[in-house]
């Protein structure tokens, strides 16, 4: 668990040339790879100060691995 979370400004400022973060990134800030859906929402929730749940972790289907 982090305990570090980026203000908004933050995120924004993080993002690559092509418009995503890097793995790295999204792990410093606890976010899994793939990033779910909501997951900057997320952030700005727990920058504010609000009680948020997780995030999913999204799993591979086990047919994806085969």
């Amino acid at each position: 668990m982090p305990n570090y979370v980026p203000s908004p400004d933050e995120v924004t400022a993080a993002m690559t040339e092509n418009g995503g973060w890097t793995r790295e990134q999204l792990a410093e800030w606890g976010i899994p790879h793939p990033p779910p859906q909501g997951w900057r929402k997320h952030l700005e929730a727990k920058w504010r100060g609000e009680d948020v749940a997780e995030l999913p972790r999204q799993e591979p289907d086990q047919d994806a691995l085969f």
